[in-house]
């Protein structure tokens, strides 16, 4: 090169006298001056291109950058030199952005970490903010992935309709409903955030929700009554928005889950999680203002009015008998012109977690009733909100409620209606020697 062994000013000025059309200000001079000190006078082992690698142990992982799927590991791809390094120049390209990543893999917990520091902001000699910027950590990302659970001890108790134990219990005040749960519910806390839980097991099985338990290997949990335990984090579901703890220990309180149809618009539910600067385990109640999915998320989910604030995610939402009927999940939501809604809160049902825990406690599930357990009789009490409403079973007046039946164990449709056109359904499989209490709560037509 012609000016290689010339002082910068005099390279520069000869750059002008060769295109003599050019005519700029100083300013452009000082920007040319730049452009040509980085572009020209840079070493060649500058140049020498930059790769972000990602790494998992065991290998086969699918990468996920920002929510968006670009391989399996061993993963790697070129990058700009100021994605590591930063850059001097208003000509270097700079990360503006945190980069989070995901790795899944079938068998295993998934990773999710952030791998970038920042922001910091670029501020040029001249005090003029470029904004700001984010470095990447290093180049090369080795993560080993831990295997997840496959099975626990322990047992879930669940109220399900043709489960071998039925309890459906009459509607309880919301002092004791609160007075039942508070022990099983969880304050969950971690060098990233807060956020709530609940014991499904007597061996310490805790469910919250995956972003509560996002990038963390362990989780402290403190309990209604005060003690705290390291809790690990044993599963995180790819799809649903749920992940498990273990807490080490045995005996503990445990919550009751019932399937999310014991539940319906209008019916009462009451919420106990720990919000951001509030009160630990603290008490929310509504009504169920919708049962449906949603189109960004999968799953079935419960919308309430009942009162979610930041750090509720992953608390329990409990129907009027005390059991869990959904995991509470906050999300802000603002109208088309950018205001807060009010009254809208959601819950991942309970029948979605259940899909999840028959996965590892085989005895939480729907069975088909056996001959043998249809053999006998069951007792069935009625109760209602109206005293005096008609009782029909299989389609036959038996009855006013409050009542009791001694029934053949098998399926039986159960009605109860009062004058007023209020009316109460649930199909009911009866197991022998089993004791089933149903409250009915009439809806008018």
């Amino acid at each position: 090169m012609q000016y290689a062994y010339r002082s910068h000013s005099q390279a520069v000025t000869e750059v002008f006298m060769v295109h003599p059309a050019i005519h700029c200000n100083r300013l452009f001079g000082v920007r040319l001056l730049t452009f040509y000190l980085v572009c020209c006078l840079t070493p060649a082992a500058n140049l020498a291109k930059d790769y972000l690698t990602i790494n998992s142990q065991p290998s086969g992982a699918t990468v996920e950058l920002d929510g968006i799927v670009v391989g399996t590991t061993p993963y790697s791809v070129e990058i700009p030199g100021g994605y590591l390094h930063g850059s001097k120049s208003v000509f270097g390209k700079l990360l503006r952005h945190q980069v989070h990543l995901k790795l899944t893999l079938d068998g295993y917990l998934s990773k999710e970490v952030d791998l970038a520091t920042g922001p910091t902001p670029w501020i040029a000699l001249n005090g003029t903010n470029h904004g700001d910027f984010w470095i990447l950590k290093t180049a090369t990302f080795n993560l080993a992935l831990e295997k997840a659970a496959t099975s626990f001890g322990g047992n879930v108790q669940a109220a399900l309709s043709n489960s071998v134990t039925v309890t459906m219990g009459p509607a309880l005040s919301t002092e004791e409903i609160v007075k039942n749960a508070n022990a099983a519910v969880l304050f969950l806390s971690s060098s990233e955030g807060t956020g709530s839980g609940f014991l499904v097991s007597d061996t310490g099985v805790a469910v919250t929700n995956a972003h509560v338990a996002r990038g963390q290997d362990t989780l402290t949990a403190t309990t209604g009554n005060g003690q705290s335990f390291q809790s690990k984090v044993v599963y995180v579901d790819p799809s649903l928005d749920i992940a498990l703890l273990k807490l080490e220990g045995s005996g503990f309180p445990q919550l009751r889950l019932a399937l999310t149809q014991s539940v319906q618009p209008g019916s009462s539910v009451v919420a106990i999680g720990t919000p951001s600067r509030g009160f630990q385990n603290s008490v929310t109640k509504g009504i169920v203002s919708g049962l449906g999915p949603m189109r960004s998320e999968p799953g079935l989910w419960i919308q309430t009015d009942t009162a979610i604030n930041p750090g509720n995610s992953g608390g329990p939402l409990l129907n009027g008998a005390g059991d869990v009927v959904g995991i509470t999940t906050q999300k802000q939501f603002l109208s088309g012109d950018g205001r807060p809604l009010q009254g809208i809160g959601f819950a991942l049902s309970s029948s979605d977690l259940l899909t999840v825990l028959q996965k590892f406690f085989p005895n939480v599930t729907q069975l088909q009733v056996s001959q043998e357990q249809r053999k006998g009789k069951g007792h069935v009490s009625v109760a209602a909100d109206v005293e005096g409403a008609d009782i029909y079973i299989d389609g036959k007046f038996v009855g006013n409620a409050p009542a009791a039946f001694a029934l053949p164990s098998g399926t039986h449709k159960i009605e109860v209606r009062d004058q007023t056109g209020g009316v109460w359904q649930r199909e009911l499989e009866v197991l022998e020697d089993s004791d089933v209490k149903l409250a009915a709560k009439l809806l008018k037509k």
